[in-house]
Parts: structure tokens; sequence; C-alpha cells
């Protein structure tokens, strides 16, 4: 009879985590919190059941934040990772477990916090959506058929129009903007990368098949060489429609992906382009078919044969679907999640990420139960 609070639970991702608690958990009170009470409140009426409750909420007064978290049993974030650093702090001084959807540059700050979540025993889950988040199991799994890990290769394409939501946006800008710091793992080291660099052609399910991908700046690299010791190289792909790839190097050649004006008070170009693709209702939403699909790659030794397990993921097409895939795909996970942490199912306390806090396959099974569908090959080669 758990109370779960969902921060920015009305928002694009978070309003997938919500339905999905409403769906499939047991949870007494599903307490939708945003700092729009009116979304908060029109998601509560349209999922009913009367335990879902709408709350004006500041994630940026941490006082509040301490307060509020003491009346639930588990807290999701999924607000903008702008917020990811408070809300940490908030929850481990309440002493309640917590799971965000990922942080980008936030993922060190908050893995330093762990003396003080471990002290505190609670959990607080990182990144627990797609990528990373489903990505990370799919590499702890691999990891199960090898005595020793060398290399995991993460990947994602994002099938969709440019701007669905202003968050989704910036994400796909940010991705590619020379202004984001973007590195891959290797030998110990984090080596920087320029944008629309690493270009690797990637087999994802259908209806994407193989395609290009670039690295791109997730928090993978971070947590997979901390909890998956001994690994050599983690590196992180991502694209988008060709289309819209072709507009990104077009952008970046032209450098109107900068953060920073060109003097005279101009405003900066990646901002003008912001304003404007969220003006534009092609930006929004188009007829073309949709996905979110994953694609890890985990290379080690097991005794004297080389292994290789590739895992894929699908997921319906768009007339089951319609554009829900990012949402769906990502905001998904954090509800399974929050409902494996109620009945006592994460691994250990601290600041972990999703490979350190859950069994993959017991993951996976809850996904399939959502139409979610994680495909696993492994090859063999024995060595003399």
């Amino acid at each position: 009879m758990a109370k779960v609070l969902v921060l920015g639970g009305c928002g694009a991702m978070g309003t997938a985590t919500t339905r999905d608690l409403a769906e499939t958990s047991d949870f007494e009170e599903i307490t939708v919190a945003d700092v729009n009470l009116d979304a908060a409140t029109k998601l509560c009426n349209e999922l009913g059941g009367g335990r879902l409750k709408p709350l004006a909420v500041d994630v940026t007064d941490k006082a509040a934040l301490i307060t509020l978290f003491a009346k639930f049993d588990v807290v999701i974030n999924c607000t903008s990772y702008k917020f990811g650093l408070a809300i940490t702090e908030a929850a481990i001084e309440a002493r309640k477990p917590m799971l965000d959807l990922g942080g980008l540059y936030n993922t060190p700050l908050q893995l330093e916090m762990t003396d003080k979540a471990e002290a505190a025993g609670v959990t607080i889950v990182l990144g627990c959506g797609a990528t990373p988040g489903v990505t990370n199991l799919m590499a702890k799994r691999g990891s199960t058929h090898m005595d020793q890990v060398d290399e995991i290769h993460v990947a994602f394409a994002t099938y969709r129009a440019i701007a669905p939501s202003p968050g989704l946006l910036d994400t796909v800008m940010d991705e590619f903007s020379p202004g984001i710091k973007r590195f891959y793992y290797e030998n110990g080291e984090f080596l920087d990368v320029p944008p629309l660099t690493g270009a690797k052609q990637i087999r994802f399910s259908e209806p994407v098949g193989e395609t290009t991908a670039y690295f791109v700046p997730h928090s993978e690299t971070r947590t997979l060489p901390r909890f998956i010791p001994g690994v050599k190289r983690v590196d992180v792909r991502g694209c988008w429609r060709p289309e819209t790839m072709q507009m990104l190097q077009m952008f970046k050649d032209l450098e109107l992906l900068d953060h920073e004006s060109a003097g005279g008070g101009q405003e900066a170009p990646k901002a003008y382009l912001r304003q404007y693709f969220l003006s534009r209702e092609w930006a929004r939403t188009d007829d073309k078919e949709w996905a979110f699909l994953l694609n890890v790659e985990v290379e080690g030794r097991k005794g004297n044969a080389t292994v290789k397990a590739t895992y894929n993921l699908s997921h319906p097409p768009k007339s089951e679907w319609g554009t829900s895939c990012t949402a769906r795909v990502t905001g998904i996970p954090a509800s399974i999640g929050a409902q494996l942490i109620a009945k006592g199912q994460a691994v250990r306390p601290g600041v972990i990420s999703c490979e350190a806090a859950f069994e993959p396959m017991a993951f996976f099974k809850e996904l399939e139960k959502r139409k979610i569908f994680v495909h696993e090959e492994v090859i063999t080669r024995e060595t003399l």
C-alpha cells in the first residue's frame, strides 16, 4: 500500500510513466506533481481511479521537496535534468528512494553522492529510462555470458518529427551541438569527440533497419565502467531520421547549433532555431512511421572463446501506438523501476544505475507485458 510521487508526471515523458503506474501498479496513491497544476489535474481526471492526485510543486525549492518527499515511499523524477542535482540531494536527505530518467552532466556529480546515500540507507537509481536505462540492462545481461567484458557499444535510433515537445527538441539539438561535450570511455579515460563523428552502420529492428549513428553525450559512458568491472571501452551513438541528420549536419556546418551569439546583442542561432521549430506544426507531427529503437553490442571472452551478445528493442508500429513511442519507451521503465523498488527488489542502497539496481531478465519480462521486446543474439567463437 505504498505511495509514489511523480515529479513532472504530466510532461512529455512523465505522462507515460504516470499512465503505466495507473494501469499496472498497486500503489495506494499516485501523486502527479508539476509546476502546471492544471495539466496535472487534467491527466489525473483522464486516468481516473480515485488514487491519482494532482499537486503543484516548485522543484527549485529544496527544503520544500524534502518535506514533500517524506510523505511518499518512492519518488520518480521526470523533470528536466536541470533540476536533477537538487532533487537527488532532497531524496537522500528525506531518506526516500528515487529514480530519474537521466541527467547528462549531472551523472558524475550524482555519483559523488553515493556515500551519503549509503549512509542514509537509500537507493537512488539514475537513468531509469530507455537510454540510459534499458540499454544499461542490455549491457548487464550481455555481461552474464562472459568472464571478461571488453567493449560495450550502445546506440539508439529516434524516428520522429524533430519537435514533438520542447524537451525532445532540446535533446536532438543538444546531442549534436558543438557547445555540448561528448566523449567515449576507453582504458580508464574519457575521450572528447566533436559532434557528428564516429559514424557507424548499425542494424536496428524494423522499421529502421540498418542506418548510420554518431557519437552522442550519454551517461552510459559514466556508469557502465563503474558497475561492470573490467570493461575497456564504452561508447554511445544515436541518430534520427536521415533527413533530420542531413539537416543537423547543415546546421552544424553553418554554425547554427552554437549556444553563443555572434556578438552585438544578437540572439544565439541555436535559440532562434529552437523558437522557429516550436512555432511550426510540421515540426511537431507528421504522417511518417515513428520509432524509438535501441541496440547494444557487448563483446568479451569466456574461457578460450570470444563472445558477442547483441540486443535489439522493438515495439508496436505507429498504427497501434500513434506518436507515443519515445514517451513510452522512456517513461515506462521508470514506472517498472519504481514498482520493483516498492517491492524491495533493488539490489543495494547508494547512487547507482539500472545495471546495478535490477535483474535484467525480470525487467525485460515487465517490458514485454507492455509490448516492448528485447531480442538477444549471442555468438560464441572458440579460439586456439
